[in-house]
């Protein structure tokens, strides 16, 4: 069993082919859904705002600090306090997986749902 943490660069390209793997299964369309993983540093990867998981780019990744302060790459997920949420509630998760299925996000569009 390989105990040494992935590189920087290995985490980016993970990162990458998950979103597209969820994206090409239809577990997400367009812009629903983020993804983060934490680095052997303590920081995080996640996916920018907006960004469509299907479309990707390992460059463009957010970095951001252990305490999710914005490093590079474009701007992260609005989402960044709930990656951070689980994180803290459990330290030894390494990557959180958020999603909007394309059915979830169609049923929240149609009016008086909440009766």
């Amino acid at each position: 069993m390989n105990t040494m943490p992935l590189s920087e660069q290995q985490l980016r390209d993970d990162l990458v082919n998950y979103g597209r793997s969820l994206f090409q299964r239809g577990l997400s369309s367009g812009g629903s859904g983020n993804i983060s993983a934490k680095l052997p540093d303590g920081g995080f990867l996640v996916t920018p705002t907006n960004s469509c998981l299907g479309e990707l780019n390992s460059q463009t990744l957010s970095k951001l600090d252990a305490e999710g302060h914005y490093l590079s790459g474009d701007k992260p997920s609005k989402e960044v306090p709930m990656h951070l949420a689980m994180y803290q509630s459990r330290p030894q998760c390494g990557a959180v997986v958020h999603l909007h299925s394309p059915y979830l996000t169609a049923l929240s569009c149609l009016t008086d749902i909440d009766q």
